[in-house]
């Protein structure tokens, strides 16, 4: 009799330990009601064509079924620019963002402890060298002495320099103006400098209104590559939340590739383009996040003009910026 209850007892302890080892090691996704529980991923994101892959993966769902199968939640920022980006990160306010590389080797250099973990995008021809629609200058041999327009500390300034130097020209060779990108719109459309580098949308905004003439751009040159960031800290603590994004990111390149025309239908509001030209500006990109040896090689090469220019004090050391 005490032998049986003891049977009895011991099947119902086993049972009980079966299901409390069952809701510790399921490999089930977490449902809605344990949202809770979930920990957030703050992205902070720019509204840019540089990005359009991402926003995707957002509009359709990706980022948050692939955080969701790693236990984590989407916390999205919507950011205007790349430095903000970045002292968003300073302040400890994200987790993990996208920047032009100029912005990123700044923060870097300045102190903020992220890492590149990804790349977000290259572009070579979505930024280049122009000039008003009736100006005389055909080459970048033609800008001697000319007045170029361009924002200082922006990757602009490293494709002008290198188109310079590859003609035997320095940027002594010219007179520089700084001039924000409204600002270089207005001044090439009036004449007040005879050239100027811009960046995507403006490149074919401007080019579509047959306000301007492009003599050069990045290709074979500068591959003007956006990167993705994230905190130090974070991605040592939650590499499975970093391979979610990854995943999540690359789908959405992946939808662009397949869905091109749904996809600029499902951009146009967010990165407010109109949608003929947020076509011919996709286009121009390449999603692939991988941090290739020619884009660390181009990466490096960044980081020494900008110590070589003064746009950063402090070296940054590549070794420990990447995070491959």
């Amino acid at each position: 009799m005490m032998r049986g209850k003891r049977t009895a007892w011991s099947l119902l302890l086993v049972v009980v330990l079966l299901s409390l080892l069952g809701t510790g090691c399921t490999n089930q996704s977490p449902k809605p009601a344990e949202d809770a529980a979930l920990k957030a991923v703050r992205l902070g994101i720019v509204p840019l064509p540089h990005y359009a892959h991402i926003w995707i993966a957002k509009k359709k769902g990706y980022i948050d079924e692939e955080l969701l199968k790693a236990g984590y939640k989407l916390d999205w920022q919507p950011l205007n620019l790349g430095p903000v980006v970045s002292e968003a990160f300073a302040a400890g306010h994200l987790d993990v963002g996208v920047m032009g590389d100029f912005p990123a080797f700044i923060g870097r250099a300045a102190g903020t402890d992220y890492q590149i973990v990804s790349i977000a995008s290259t572009a070579p021809k979505a930024l280049a060298v122009a000039v008003g629609k009736d100006a005389g200058i055909r080459s970048i041999t033609d800008l001697k002495g000319k007045k170029v327009g361009t924002t200082r500390g922006a990757y602009g300034t490293k494709l002008l320099s290198l188109l310079l130097d590859k003609n035997g020209m320095t940027m002594n060779d010219i007179q520089f103006v700084n001039l924000t990108m409204d600002d270089l719109a207005v001044a090439l459309v009036r004449g007040d400098v005879d050239a100027g580098v811009m960046w995507d949308p403006l490149l074919t905004r401007m080019e579509d209104a047959g306000e301007i003439r492009v003599i050069a751009d990045g290709t074979g040159v500068y591959q003007g590559t956006a990167v993705v960031v994230a905190a130090t800290k974070f991605t040592n603590q939650n590499p499975m939340a970093v391979e979610a994004l990854k995943a999540a990111f690359a789908r959405g390149a992946q939808f662009i590739r397949d869905n091109p025309e749904e996809a600029i239908q499902l951009l146009t509001e967010d990165l407010k383009i109109p949608p003929a030209q947020l076509e011919k500006i996709v286009r121009k990109f390449n999603y692939d996040g991988t941090i290739t040896d020619s884009l660390v090689a181009e990466l490096k090469d960044t980081e020494v003009f900008l110590r070589k220019t003064g746009l950063i004090k402090n070296p940054v050391d590549m070794e420990t910026f990447l995070c491959k």
